[in-house]
């Protein structure tokens, strides 16, 4: 053997022997940088878990406020027209007392009085009753309860209750007599 390839081999050998040190040490700092990732990144997870958990638990409130304020909304939606009302019922029970001591003619006006005020509480919420007599037979809107002989088909002739509106929905069908052509 040569002493040039001696001495190649002899550098060859110290270079790997520096070079090992540095790899190590190379391999030691990529494993630390790594495992500072998988910290951060294990940290993240937990940031959105825990973020994901809360967002979960609002939700569910949410759900549950809204569902109880629609029951509460459904229990006593109809306490603002029994508002409403209670002051005709008052005047009703008023005119009851006084029955014993008071003429037929003012029951009448004071029953008369309590019709048109609970009429404008009514009318106040939107609620209206609708022409029947005279007007064309309408299933949409009226409910005929039997028929009499007259000179037009399918024309009311008798209401024996009124038909109510609430804002543009029938609340209630008109009962009434229909006109027949006798034949």
């Amino acid at each position: 053997m040569s002493k040039k390839n001696t001495t190649t081999k002899a550098n060859s050998k110290k270079a790997k022997a520096k070079a090992a040190p540095k790899k190590k040490s190379n391999l030691k700092n990529l494993e630390s940088s790594l495992n500072e990732r998988i910290t951060e990144l294990e940290s993240n997870i937990e940031q959105q878990k825990d973020k994901n958990i809360r967002l979960l638990a609002e939700f569910d409130n949410y759900k549950r406020r809204t569902r109880d304020e629609k029951k509460h909304l459904t229990l006593y939606s109809g306490e603002e027209i029994i508002l409403s009302l209670l002051p005709a019922l008052d005047d009703l029970q008023r005119t009851i007392d006084n029955v014993g001591s008071t003429d037929e003619k003012s029951i009448k006006e004071a029953i008369n009085l309590v019709y048109i005020k609970l009429t404008k509480i009514l009318k106040d919420k939107n609620i209206e009753t609708f022409d029947t007599l005279g007007e064309v037979f309408d299933p949409e809107l009226h409910e005929a309860l039997m028929s009499e002989p007259g000179e037009e088909d399918d024309i009311i002739v008798k209401e024996f209750e009124s038909g109510y509106k609430y804002h543009d929905r029938i609340i209630r069908h008109a009962k009434v007599v229909v006109s027949k052509i006798s034949q």
